[in-house]
């Protein structure tokens, strides 16, 4: 049976290779990790740093959060004998409060930060897009296969067919560049050789009125 199949495929590349109008419909073929594409653009690192660090401050405090309700369950678990009913349903309580809050935050979390990576990413994958049909109609692609699709069942890539890295290179050649920074020129320091200004003159004090001088004498 094995030997009937290979005989067919070795018929079929005879076929292929003696009709010219056949090598003439062959597909040309790219594949793509269109992912890796967008998140290993110069873009997409910065953006994955922001969402790397704000994963992470949700994860510290998840997991804070874990280990108090960790505590608490432990505290009961030891004071089985010994504490009284109401501290044991004080603490049952505080374990309830604790794990619905650590639910609801573990959900608004996962929320957040999906929303985060869409937002981020969603710019560079657009512009990815174009220039992806760019590509493909500049090198006469007629299918590109993108391999971090779960569903593409790629088993094997030729190097020379892979285009990431060329599409890593176009995403970031049109990148939008930060417009520079423009500082505030800062006054020039005074030089030392510099000649003050003359300080200006005290006030010159008015001269006295002098006091009228005395009348004379009437005459008898």
């Amino acid at each position: 049976m094995i030997r009937f199949k290979l005989s067919i495929l070795a018929a079929t590349v005879a076929l292929l290779g003696s009709a010219p109008f056949l090598r003439a419909q062959v597909s040309k073929i790219a594949v793509v990790d269109f992912e890796r594409a967008v998140v290993e653009s110069a873009e997409g690192k910065k953006s994955s740093e922001k969402f790397n660090a704000t994963l992470q401050a949700k994860q510290a405090d998840v997991e804070k959060r874990q280990k108090d309700l960790d505590e608490a369950e432990k505290k009961l678990q030891n004071g089985a004998r010994t504490l009284s009913d109401t501290a044991k349903a004080d603490i049952q309580k505080d374990i309830d409060r604790k794990t619905t809050e650590l639910k609801r935050i573990n959900e608004d979390a996962q929320k957040d930060l999906q929303t985060m990576r869409d937002e981020l990413l969603r710019p560079i994958a657009e512009r990815a897009t174009a220039i992806l049909e760019a590509m493909a109609a500049e090198q006469g692609y007629t299918v590109v296969i993108d391999t971090s699709n779960p569903e593409s069942n790629v088993l094997w890539v030729n190097k020379n067919s892979d285009i990431t890295a060329e599409l890593i290179k176009r995403i970031d050649a049109t990148t939008p560049k930060e417009p520079a920074k423009t500082e505030t020129p800062k006054p020039p320091a005074p030089s030392p050789n510099a000649t003050r200004a003359p300080a200006p003159a005290p006030n010159t004090p008015r001269p006295a009125t002098p006091a009228p001088a005395p009348a004379a004498p009437k005459k008898p």
